[in-house]
C-alpha cells in the first residue's frame, strides 16, 4: 500500500509543480463536459424555433357552390387560416416558387391545395363521396428533424380543414336537425291527441258493447228461465196426455156396454110394452142415468182436451217469444254461438209448425166431440120428454122408438165412438211430439248455457281489452309528458353554432404528466452527461501514461503500479464528474435533488474510468478500441434518446450489459423524481462492472505482456504512432521454456529451428490470405448490406467478421513474435538463461 501512495503523490506533485501540466489537467476535466453542456442548451426547447423554419403554401382552389350557402372557396379559408398560425413560418408563394424552393433547399416543404378542394369536400352532399387532397412535398436531405417537424405542420393544416369542415357541416346539419325535430315535435304532439282521441272513443265503445252483452246475458238468463219453464209445461202436458187417454180409453170401453144396453133397452121395451107407463118410467130413468154417465165422461174427457189445448197454445205462444228473444241476442254473440244459435231457432220455428198443426187437429176432434155430447144430452131430453108427456102414447112412442130414437141412438153412440177414437189418435199423436219437443228445450238449454259462457269470455276479454286501451291511453299520455318527448322539445332550441364548435373538438386530452420534465434539455441530460463522462474517461487514458515509472519510487509489483495511476484517475475522474453535473444544474436543469445527482455523475465517472483504465492497461490500442466500440454500442443500446422498444432485436438483447443503461437510469431519477428504491438499485448495478474491470486490469494483463510489447514494438517501428516504453516492457519467457531450454539445449534449439523455418516458410502466405480477407469480406458484406432488406444482421456480421480477421492477424503476429523469441532465448548462455529464471521466480515471489 505504501507504493501505492507513494505513486499517488509522486504523480500528483508532478502535476502541481508543472503550470503547464496543471493547465492541461483543468481542461482535460473541463472539455469533456462542453460536450454535455453545449448538446443541453442546443437541446432545451428545440420546437420553440419552428415558426421560423419557412414553408411553402400554395392554393389554386376555385371554389364551389355548396348547397343553401352558396359560393364557398376552403382553399382560401385555409390560407386565412394559416396566417394566424406560428408553428412555422408560412410562406405564400406560386405553385412554381414553391416546388422551385422545396427542390433548392428554400423551402423545407411546400404545401399546394389543388383547384377542386372545395368541391371535393362538397362531395359529401350529393352523396358522390369523393376524398379531399392536398399535395405535400418536403426535402428530406436538408436535415432528419425537420421533415418530422413540416410533417407535423402538414398535419395541423389537415386538422385544421377538418375541423372548419366538421364545424360547418355540423352548424348546418344541426341546423336541419332543429328544423326535423321541431316538424316531429308537432306531428307527434298531434298524433298523441289523436291516438288518445281515438282509444278514449275505443273504450267507450268496448264499454258499451260490455253492457250490451251484459244485458244479452240477462235475456239469456230469461230464455233459461222461459225454456225451464216450457220443460215443466211439456212434463205436464204429457201427464195431462196419458190422463186424458186412460179417460178416453174408459169412455171407449164404456160404449159397448152402452150400445148393449141400449139394445137390451129396445127389446125390453118392445116386449114390456104392455107392463104400463111404471115400466116405461123405470126404463127411461135408467136410460138418463145411463145416458148423464156418458155425458159425464165425455164432458170430462173433453175439459181435459181443452185444458190440453190451452196448455199447447200457452207452449206456442212462449215458444214464440223464446225465438224472438233469440235472435234478439243473436247479433251480439261470437260467430260459432250464432251458428249453433241459428240451428237452434230454425228447430224452435219447425216445432212451432208441428205444435200448430197438433193444435189445428186437437181443436177439430174437439169441435166434433163437443157436438156429439150436444146431441146425446138432446136424446136424453127427448126421451125424459116422451115418458113424462104421455104415457098413452107409449105405443107411438115406443114404435117411434124403435123407428126413429133406437136407431138414432146407436148412431150417435156410433158417432161418439168414432170421435173418442179420433180423440185418442190425436192424444196418443202429442205424446211423442212433447217427448221431441222437451228434448229440443234441453239442447235449447245447453245451447244458452254454452252462449252465457261465451258471453262471459267475451265480457271478460271486452273488460282486459278496455283495459288494455285505457293503459295506452296512459301511456300515451305518459309518452306525451315523457323526458324523451321532453328532450325532443329540447332540441329545438339548440345553439348550431355551439354544436358545430363543439363537433369540430369534441375532446380534449387533459394531461396529467407523471413525474413531469419542465423542458426537453433536461429529459436529454442524464443520456448527454453520461457520453461526457465516458469521453473524459477516454480523454484520461489519452493524455496520461498507463505504464508506471519507477523513477523515485524503486521497484513495486505491478498491481502497485496499477493502483498507484488508478488512484490518479479516480481523483479526476471524480472532478470531471462534480464539474459537468454542478455544470448541469447552472444551466438550469429540473432536478429533484441536486445532491442525489451529484453523487450518480461521481459514481458513473469513477465506474466508467475503472472501464476504460482496464481495458487499455490490459488490451493497450485493442482495449482502447474496445473502449470506443463499447460507447458506439451504448449510445442506441442504453435507451439514453429513444425507448429501447423502438431499437432493433440486437439492441434489446445487449441494454440489460451496458453500463450506460444504469447510470442514465440513475440520474433520470434524480431529475424527474423517486420512484421506491430505483435509484439504489440502478447506481448498485453499476458498481458491478467495477468488479470484472479490476480483474480484466490486475489479473489478466500479466498474461498479456508479451502481446502488448509486441504492439508497442511495433508501433514504435513506424516513428510516427503513440507507444509506451515504460513499465512492464521488458520480454517475458516462459519459466517452462527456460527450464526446457536450460536441460536440453541442443536437441530444444534444434526443435526450435525447424519449427521457426516450417512457420517462416508459412507465414508470408498466411499474412496475405489474411489482408485479403480483411479488405475482401468486410466489402463484400458492405456490398450485401445495400442489398438486403434487414441491414443490421449484415452489420453485426461485419463487425464480429472484421473482429475475427483482426484477430487473425494479431494472432499470426503473436505467434510469429514467439517463434522470433524462442530463436533468441536459444542463442542464450546457460549463465543468462539462469540469471533470467533466478531473476523471473523472484518477481513472481515479489507479486510482479
Amino acid at each position: 500500500m505504501k507504493n501505492i501512495a507513494r505513486i499517488f503523490i509522486r504523480d500528483l506533485s508532478r502535476i502541481l509543480k508543472n503550470p503547464i501540466a496543471v493547465i492541461v489537467t483543468i481542461g482535460v476535466c473541463i472539455i469533456p463536459s462542453l460536450y454535455a453542456w453545449f448538446n443541453i442548451a442546443a437541446n432545451w426547447d428545440p420546437y420553440k424555433n419552428t415558426q421560423t423554419m419557412p414553408v411553402a403554401v400554395v392554393t389554386e382552389d376555385k371554389g364551389a357552390e355548396v348547397g343553401d350557402q352558396g359560393h364557398l372557396n376552403a382553399g382560401a379559408m385555409v390560407i386565412d387560416k394559416l396566417k394566424e398560425n406560428n408553428q412555422l413560418q408560412w410562406t405564400f408563394v406560386s405553385k412554381e416558387e414553391a416546388l422551385q424552393g422545396v427542390s433548392s433547399g428554400t423551402y423545407y416543404a411546400a404545401i399546394i391545395i389543388p383547384k377542386n378542394f372545395t368541391a371535393e369536400l362538397a362531395s359529401v352532399l350529393s352523396g358522390n363521396l369523393e376524398k379531399a387532397h392536398i399535395q405535400y412535398y418536403v426535402n428530406e436531405k436538408l436535415n432528419p428533424v425537420a421533415p418530422k417537424v413540416t410533417d407535423s405542420g402538414a398535419k395541423t393544416i389537415t386538422t385544421q380543414i377538418n375541423e372548419t369542415f366538421i364545424s360547418k357541416a355540423s352548424e348546418v346539419v344541426s341546423e336541419k336537425f332543429v328544423g326535423v325535430a321541431e316538424t316531429v315535435t308537432s306531428k307527434a304532439d298531434g298524433a298523441v291527441e289523436t291516438i288518445s282521441s281515438e282509444l278514449g272513443g275505443t273504450k267507450q265503445d268496448l264499454d258499451g258493447i260490455a253492457k250490451s252483452i251484459e244485458s244479452s246475458q240477462a235475456t239469456i238468463d230469461s230464455a233459461r228461465n222461459a225454456v225451464a219453464s216450457a220443460q215443466n209445461t211439456v212434463d205436464a202436458l204429457i201427464t195431462s196426455v196419458d190422463a186424458s187417454s186412460e179417460t178416453l180409453a174408459q169412455a171407449t170401453s164404456q160404449l159397448p156396454q152402452v150400445k148393449k144396453d141400449t139394445n137390451t133397452l129396445s127389446a125390453k121395451l118392445f116386449s114390456s110394452l104392455t107392463q104400463g107407463g111404471v115400466s116405461m118410467s123405470n126404463v127411461a130413468s135408467h136410460a138418463n142415468s145411463a145416458i148423464g154417465q156418458i155425458t159425464g165422461s165425455v164432458g170430462g174427457a173433453l175439459g181435459t182436451v181443452d185444458s190440453t189445448l190451452a196448455s199447447v197454445r200457452s207452449l206456442i205462444a212462449t215458444n214464440r217469444q223464446l225465438v224472438a228473444d233469440l235472435e234478439a241476442i243473436r247479433d251480439t254473440l261470437p260467430t260459432t254461438a250464432q251458428k249453433h244459435l241459428n240451428n237452434l231457432i230454425d228447430e224452435l220455428k219447425s216445432s212451432i209448425s208441428q205444435e200448430e198443426t197438433l193444435l189445428a187437429r186437437l181443436q177439430t176432434a174437439s169441435n166434433d166431440a163437443h157436438a156429439n155430447n150436444d146431441a146425446l144430452a138432446g136424446v136424453s131430453s127427448a126421451l125424459n120428454s116422451t115418458v113424462t108427456t104421455s104415457v098413452d102414447a107409449l105405443n107411438t112412442t115406443t114404435s117411434t122408438l124403435s123407428a126413429t130414437s133406437i136407431p138414432e141412438l146407436n148412431d150417435s153412440l156410433d158417432s161418439f165412438s168414432d170421435a173418442t177414437g179420433s180423440l185418442a189418435s190425436a192424444v196418443h199423436a202429442i205424446k211423442p211430439t212433447l217427448v221431441h219437443l222437451k228434448g229440443i228445450l234441453t239442447q235449447l238449454d245447453n245451447t244458452l248455457s254454452e252462449a252465457r259462457k261465451a258471453t262471459a269470455l267475451t265480457q271478460e276479454s271486452l273488460s282486459s281489452t278496455a283495459s288494455t286501451v285505457g293503459n295506452l291511453a296512459s301511456d300515451v299520455e305518459v309518452i306525451q309528458n315523457s323526458q324523451l318527448m321532453g328532450q325532443l322539445r329540447d332540441v329545438t332550441n339548440l345553439d348550431s353554432k355551439n354544436i358545430a364548435a363543439f363537433m369540430a373538438s369534441p375532446v380534449k386530452i387533459a394531461d396529467d404528466a407523471v413525474y413531469p420534465i419542465a423542458n426537453y434539455g433536461s429529459s436529454v441530460t442524464p443520456f448527454y452527461t453520461n457520453l461526457a463522462l465516458w469521453v473524459g474517461g477516454f480523454v484520461l487514458i489519452a493524455i496520461y501514461k498507463l505504464e508506471v515509472d519507477n523513477e523515485g519510487i524503486g521497484r513495486f509489483a505491478p498491481w502497485q503500479g496499477y493502483f498507484g495511476r488508478w488512484l490518479l484517475l479516480m481523483v479526476l475522474a471524480v472532478l470531471q464528474a462534480l464539474i459537468c453535473c454542478v455544470g448541469d444544474l447552472f444551466m438550469g436543469i429540473q432536478c429533484v435533488n441536486p445532491l442525489a445527482f451529484l453523487f450518480a455523475g461521481v459514481v458513473e465517472s469513477v465506474v466508467y474510468v475503472n472501464i476504460i483504465y482496464a481495458f487499455s492497461v490490459a488490451f493497450k490500442h485493442i482495449g482502447k478500441a474496445l473502449c470506443v466500440l463499447l460507447v458506439i454500442l451504448q449510445i442506441p443500446g442504453a435507451a439514453g434518446l429513444y425507448p429501447i422498444e423502438m431499437m432493433p432485436g440486437f439492441f434489446q438483447a445487449i441494454h440489460p450489459w451496458l453500463p450506460f443503461t444504469y447510470g442514465i437510469a440513475a440520474m433520470r431519477e434524480s431529475i424527474g423524481g423517486f420512484y421506491g428504491t430505483f435509484y439504489g438499485w440502478n447506481l448498485f448495478m453499476l458498481s458491478l462492472f467495477i468488479l470484472p474491470s479490476l480483474v480484466i486490469g490486475i489479473a489478466l494483463r500479466r498474461h498479456l505482456l508479451n502481446i502488448n510489447f509486441l504492439f508497442d514494438r511495433r508501433l514504435a517501428a513506424t516513428g510516427f504512432m503513440a507507444h509506451e516504453r515504460d513499465g512492464i516492457s521488458v520480454e517475458h519467457y516462459r519459466l517452462s521454456s527456460l527450464v526446457r531450454a536450460l536441460q536440453n539445449s541442443d536437441d530444444y534449439a534444434q526443435d526450435v529451428e525447424k519449427r521457426a523455418q516450417q512457420f517462416e516458410k508459412r507465414y508470408p502466405t498466411c499474412v496475405r490470405l489474411g489482408l485479403i480477407a480483411l479488405l475482401a469480406l468486410p466489402i463484400g458484406l458492405l456490398l450485401v448490406m445495400f442489398i438486403a432488406h434487414n441491414k443490421l444482421p449484415w452489420l453485426i456480421t461485419w463487425v464480429v467478421v472484421l473482429v475475427l480477421i483482426c484477430a487473425y492477424l494479431i494472432v499470426l503476429e503473436y505467434l510469429h513474435e514467439t517463434m522470433r523469441r524462442r530463436k533468441s532465448m536459444v542463442g542464450l548462455g546457460k549463465q543468462q538463461m539462469t540469471e533470467m529464471i533466478s531473476s523471473q521466480l523472484e518477481r513472481e515471489e515479489q507479486g510482479e
